[in-house]
């Protein structure tokens, strides 16, 4: 499981808690300048 390419962003939260995230591709959070909370 990976968190979704090309996320929003206007994105500010982004709840993955029970995920089974595996990896974290570089750079997916790139942009988000809104994001205070994963």
């Amino acid at each position: 499981v990976e968190i979704p390419p090309n996320l929003p962003s206007s994105l500010v939260e982004l709840r993955i808690h029970d995920n089974r995230i595996r990896k974290v591709p570089k750079g997916v959070f790139n942009g988000l300048r809104n994001m205070n909370c994963i």
